[in-house]
């Protein structure tokens, strides 16, 4: 069999291209094995080669340079399917499919799964399988199942340009949808265009733009060939798709059957009502397990103590069965309607109610339970995570505490003795089984809500956390994954002074690498049983790391990883005399330490300080870290609060820590790192004028131009190897002080950006525009981490009346409070953005009416960065009933999406 492969392709000097297939005659995916192709003219290349008879094979395109790189071309594996034919001759005529093009989003599973959802027939149109075939194909994921493509063109073959006749299209590989032609008589050349049709009326739905599609000739000359055609798109005449959506927590949903939190079968009212409002997103917060306290500092949704188990709160109890004793039935019925009146989040209540019944029902139905056929397969399935887990479990309640480092014999995790620990044999085992049967409830629970969603074309996005707790399971069994003497945080900016410790362990993404990023990839592979898109939170965090060095707490005492630290030399040709004494050691003078300490200060001088000159200081040695400074006044907390005393002078003390202009690095104790904000410290304004200069000229190169390209590379080695583990859309949170390049690598990868107004990614305008907004991008008014706008609004007037203003454009006497045309027009605005996605947390499209939205607006905050310990409790006010009753509310946001051209068929 001869085959042929043709493709344009314009390349640079050194490039040349190749195709690499699944076959042994194709290289067997082996990129050394590649086959070259010739350059027949510029910009196109043809390979001839002959083959044994071949069903099929699959097989993609490649640029070599002579550097060594490798390019491949975007999107999934080509495939040829001769079936039963028996042909001499195949030609195959494709286009390059490159990264850049912004309708890639369309083919990831929130388009194919869930959006433009369709059950392919089939049947629609037979494969030939002798004499000259003519096989025309086109990729279409943007289209739902109430239409399909076909083809039109100028011969009798093709329809003859009369709609009746179209040639309905065969969409059994979904979105690729092909039709094969008998080209025995066929006339060339052809000139046809791809069409949406209904297929039951017979009538064109629309016309593709731009001129006809031409098909010059058949070029095969036996007289059993195939000739495949392959086009990469369909040209929309109305422009590409955008969608609506909403943002909301779980634990913030409230229906009348909800236990205290909102609970994953919650989703479906939400769905519902996004269904009946055109919206087409609902974006959730992390939904993994964070119990290590037992308290209410566990509702924080970042800090997860495990990346593949679900947290317990969000199971309903009534689906997972019925205590036998009816009273005791009742009263944890009882109990949980009291706690879902509340108005706010009872988060320990809730979890401590809800772990008493878990173990109750667990010991009546227990025998049952593990032997359930159900179960053992999902036990199957999950078994390398959840044994893990539901170790740790135990061995977390047992030491009364999750610091797996205090569990003595089991403080270094050993899987033989983790199976033992595990035997069904052992006396304890149903406190380990206990939680196989709470995991096994919460997947069958969200996995409903996912099908629900799915079935209705609503997408799911969850959150992904950029870090893990220290405390976690995978710190336990895979610590050589993480620095575990490192914390990830983010920097100090414009919007946050004190910048951002989160606790997590930084990764050892070199290891990460030794076996292909496995422990993502098995992590988007979970995420994506239940949901179709995800965002990555902090997504510079895969360009660099802001690293805290565990002695310190404040985020000012971080640096970037990976980075360029200083030399000596480098600091002295920057114009700097350097003295390693006095720019690396924390700078204590007698004149600023009453504006730290006020009226403690003699006490300071006398308890914590040394003096070794005049005026001149050192910190203690017991002082001298943050970290010895926290663990110093744990001693001084009454019911788990500092007072106002010590905490001044804790705060104070950790100031003079920071007062210092380089910091060392830790792997080289030869180079240093300018502290962030050092233009803030007394050591920086201790400088002569000349110094400072130079400082400040040090530090805009060192902070924003130095590492551009190294980060740019550190990004594109990770990414890219996430985005090829899962088909699920990818967005990223790329808020914050982020490096040029960030925005750069997002686009090129197809990872959406996030565009908030009152957060522009312009550092010279006040407000962004949602008009400017890039189509791979996330329009959107507030995120979980903001005030609602209606709290914007009344938090600085002469700010909300220069948007008044000069960004709604209106006149006049500005309100002093947020009044629903006002929130109106602010939602307006960003549903008509350009930006593929307009997603509106919950609380600010309730703003737009007057009698639905919530008088308490400050309880409407979901969460402030700036405190450390923050008790994530935010509940909607309206139970989801109530708001699928609204019709007033729901018709008109339904009109506005529906206006803006957010809720089209296609």
């Amino acid at each position: 069999m001869r085959v042929s492969f043709k493709i344009d392709y314009q390349t640079v000097w050194g490039q040349r291209l190749y195709v690499l297939g699944s076959r042994p005659e194709f290289g067997e995916w082996n990129p050394d094995r590649a086959l070259e192709m010739k350059n027949n003219y510029p910009g196109e290349w043809e390979l001839i080669i002959k083959v044994e008879d071949l069903d099929s094979w699959d097989y993609k395109y490649l640029v070599k340079d002579d550097d060594g790189g490798v390019l491949w071309e975007w999107g999934g594996n080509r495939h040829v399917d001769l079936s039963k034919g028996k042909f001499d001759e195949v030609r195959i005529r494709d286009f390059w499919r490159t990264s850049q093009d912004v309708e890639n989003t369309l083919f990831h599973s929130a388009f194919t799964r869930v959006l433009m959802q369709r059950k392919p027939s089939g049947k629609r149109q037979k494969q030939l399988h002798t004499g000259r075939v003519l096989r025309v194909q086109v990729h279409v994921p943007r289209v739902n199942h109430r239409y399909t493509i076909a083809l039109l063109g100028n011969r009798p073959e093709l329809g003859a340009w009369k709609e009746r006749d179209a040639l309905v299209m065969d969409d059994s590989r979904f979105p690729l949808w092909s039709v094969d032609i008998d080209a025995s008589e066929l006339v060339f050349p052809l000139e046809f265009k791809y069409v949406v049709y209904d297929e039951r009326e017979r009538k064109v739905i629309s016309w593709e733009d731009g001129n006809n599609r031409v098909i010059r000739d058949f070029v095969c000359k036996e007289d059993n060939s195939l000739k495949v055609h392959t086009d990469e798109k369909f040209r929309f005449p109305i422009g590409v798709w955008r969608g609506a959506g909403v943002a909301l927590p779980v634990f913030s949903i409230r229906t009348e059957k909800s236990g205290g939190i909102g609970e994953f079968p919650d989703l479906r009212m939400l769905v519902d009502w996004a269904k009946k409002t055109g919206l087409k997103m609902i974006q959730l917060l992390p939904v993994n397990e964070t119990v290590a306290t037992q308290s209410w500092i566990d509702s924080y949704p970042y800090k997860v103590i495990s990346a593949m188990a679900l947290h317990p709160v969000y199971a309903n109890i009534e689906l997972m069965g019925e205590l036998k004793d009816g009273k005791v039935m009742q009263d944890f019925r009882e109990q949980l309607y009291e706690l879902n009146q509340m108005e706010s989040v009872p988060y320990e209540e809730v979890h401590r109610v809800k772990s008493r019944y878990f173990k109750q029902l667990f010991d009546q139905e227990m025998e049952t339970f593990l032997n359930d056929r159900d179960f053992l397969l999902f036990f199957s399935e999950n078994k390398e995570w959840l044994v893990p887990y539901a170790a740790f479990c135990y061995l977390r309640d047992q030491n009364k505490t999750a610091a797996h480092r205090m569990w003595k014999k089991y403080a270094i995790y050993r899987p033989e003795e983790i199976q033992q620990l595990c035997d069904p044999s052992q006396k304890h085992y149903p406190d380990i089984a206990v939680h196989y049967f709470i995991q096994y409830h919460l997947d069958r629970q969200l996995r409903d809500a996912s099908n629900y969603a799915r079935k209705n074309g609503i997408v799911l996005k969850i959150d992904i956390p950029i870090g893990v707790s220290p405390d976690s399971v995978e710190t336990w069994t895979h610590p050589e994954l993480f620095n575990l003497e490192e914390q990830i945080g983010a920097p100090p900016n414009e919007d946050d002074d004190m910048g951002q410790n989160w606790g997590y362990p930084t990764y050892n993404w070199e290891r990460m690498a030794y076996d292909g990023y496995d422990w993502w990839r098995k992590r988007l592979l979970k995420l994506g049983s239940w949901f179709d898109a995800y965002r990555l939170a902090h997504v510079v965090g895969f360009f660099r790391t802001w690293v805290i060095p565990s002695p310190q707490t404040s985020a000012d005492m971080g640096f970037f990883v990976p980075s360029f630290p200083l030399t000596r030399d480098d600091i002295i040709d920057a114009g700097i005399h350097f003295i390693e004494e006095r720019m690396t050691r924390p700078f204590i003078r007698e004149y600023f330490l009453w504006d730290l300490f006020g009226d403690y200060t003699d006490e300071v001088k006398n308890r914590y300080l040394e003096e070794y000159g005049s005026g001149k200081y050192n910190l203690r040695p017991e002082v001298d870290t943050q970290r010895k400074i926290a663990i110093h006044f744990e001693q001084f907390k009454k019911e788990g609060n500092l007072p106002d005393k010590e905490t001044r002078i804790m705060e104070g003390l950790n100031s003079l820590v920071s007062e210092v202009l380089f910091l060392r690095d830790p792997y080289d104790k030869y180079k240093f790192h300018p502290r962030i904000r050092l233009q803030d410290t007394y050591s920086f304004i201790n400088l002569d004028e000349e110094t400072r200069y130079s400082f400040e000229q040090l530090y805009v190169d060192y902070f924003y131009k130095r590492h551009e390209d190294l980060w740019r590379d550190n990004a594109m080695v990770k990414l890219p190897a996430l985005l090829r583990t899962s088909d699920m859309m990818a967005f990223g949170d790329d808020l914050g002080m982020n490096p040029d390049c960030v925005q750069q690598v997002l686009k090129e990868l197809g990872i959406l950006t996030l565009e908030v107004q009152r957060r522009p990614h312009d550092t010279e305008v006040e407000f962004g525009h949602p008009s400017d907004a890039p189509y791979l991008s996330v329009c959107t008014t507030s995120s979980h981490d903001m005030t609602t706008i209606r709290g914007w609004w009344e938090e600085d007037y002469e700010r909300s009346s220069r948007f008044f203003h000069n960004l709604l454009g209106h006149a006049g006497e500005v309100p002093h409070f947020m009044e629903p045309w006002i929130a109106r027009d602010i939602i307006n605005q960003h549903l008509w953005s350009p930006a593929m996605w307009a997603i509106f947390p919950l609380q600010d499209l309730l703003a737009m009416d007057g009698e639905l939205r919530w008088e308490k607006i400050w309880n409407e905050r979901i969460n402030i960065p700036g405190i450390t310990y923050y008790y994530w409790r935010y509940r909607m006010h309206l139970k989801m009933e109530e708001l699928l009753r609204s019709d007033g509310f729901n018709h008109a946001l339904s009109k506005m999406i529906e206006q803006s051209g957010r809720n089209n068929d296609y």
